[in-house]
């Protein structure tokens, strides 16, 4: 043996090195470092976020039947209206021409009318009347009825050249900012009463037996990210509609007085509807946890060491779960520190 290490002197001194590295990094290996976390109590929340859009009950699309050149203008964009107020007309003179034309006619057919009654009332009993009589008391009837069927058309018309709003509110879109400018059938006028505004947020059909009518919602607007709306389910439509995703149902969060100030028709944000929320209860963040399939576990100190032990757990949100059993509050617990 003397022989053979005089012989290799150099693999000699490479097994000595080698073992006393090992030696070395077999003593001093560095252990894993953990995180600590205390059990305490606090609120968890389980709950469903859903998007969705400020909406209003109280809104009327409006528009004229036919197009028309505008002769008066009660309203601009932007301007507040009264129930009932004018918004715009178009021209009506031929119409009211015609109105009058026919309100003439009608007054001539009426005097005819009764004028034939009269002629014939006393001088030949009613049983007696002659077919020649009754067809003419006949057609002076068709032709009084027509008259009044074209008067009352013609009123109608009339009417129909004025677009009127029938609700308070807010003028929120307007074709034209001025008269003497033609409009088609197809421009439109939108009135907005801002005092019945709500959000509106699409629910799946998947999700459908998760919500209630009164359940708490918190509401986010894109438009203010900071502000947080306090609101409630206050209606779940029966009539589904479809959508690219799949079939949802409308859910309406009704808008205290206090926060409609700042808002406006259409903005964006998102809903949190709070289906269930425990207090005083034991949690742990995720963080503090191991999950394999559907074990969860936590590791205890025990000396040096750190031993795992499995858990129950109840609901997560917001970067905490709920601590069912195998722990108390103030317990230590740790987590294995990821590079």
């Amino acid at each position: 043996m003397l022989t053979w290490i005089k012989n290799h002197k150099i693999a000699t001194i490479v097994i000595i090195v080698v073992l006393v590295l090992g030696g070395y990094y077999y003593t001093h290996q560095t252990k894993p470092e953990y995180t600590s976390y205390t059990v305490e109590t606090g609120t968890i929340k389980d709950t469903l976020e859903l998007s969705g859009k400020v909406s209003a009950e109280g809104m009327a699309v409006l528009r004229f039947p036919t197009g028309g050149l505008i002769t008066y203008l009660g309203a601009n964009e932007g301007d507040t209206v009264k129930k009932w107020q004018t918004l715009a007309s178009i021209d009506s003179r031929q119409v009211q021409k015609t109105l009058e034309q026919k309100l003439n006619l009608y007054a001539i057919q009426r005097g005819t009318f009764e004028q034939t009654i009269d002629d014939n009332d006393n001088s030949v009993p009613d049983a007696d009347l002659g077919r020649e009589l009754k067809r003419l008391l006949a057609q002076n009837q068709y032709q009084l009825e027509n008259t009044v069927k074209d008067v009352e058309y013609l009123d109608l018309s009339l009417k129909l050249t004025r677009l009127s709003s029938p609700l308070s509110g807010i003028l929120v879109k307007s074709p034209i900012k001025t008269s003497g400018v033609n409009v088609l059938a197809t421009d439109t006028w939108i009135v907005v009463d801002p005092t019945t505004l709500y959000f509106s947020a699409d629910l799946d059909e998947t999700e459908l037996k998760r919500v209630k009518i009164g359940m708490p919602v918190e509401i986010k607007l894109d438009a203010y990210p900071d502000q947080t709306i306090k609101s409630a389910i206050s209606s779940i439509a029966y009539a589904p509609k479809e959508t690219t995703s799949g079939t949802v149902y409308e859910i309406k969060l009704a808008i205290d007085e206090s926060d409609l100030e700042s808002l406006r028709l259409g903005l964006n944000g998102s809903a949190t509807v709070i289906l269930l929320e425990k207090k005083d209860v034991l949690r742990l963040p995720s963080s503090a946890l191991t999950f394999e399939g559907v074990k969860s576990s936590v590791y205890v100190k025990n000396g040096d060491d750190y031993d795992p032990k499995e858990i129950e757990i109840g609901i997560e949100n917001d970067g905490f779960v709920e601590i069912i059993k195998g722990l108390s509050q103030n317990d230590q617990v740790y987590s294995p520190k990821t590079n």
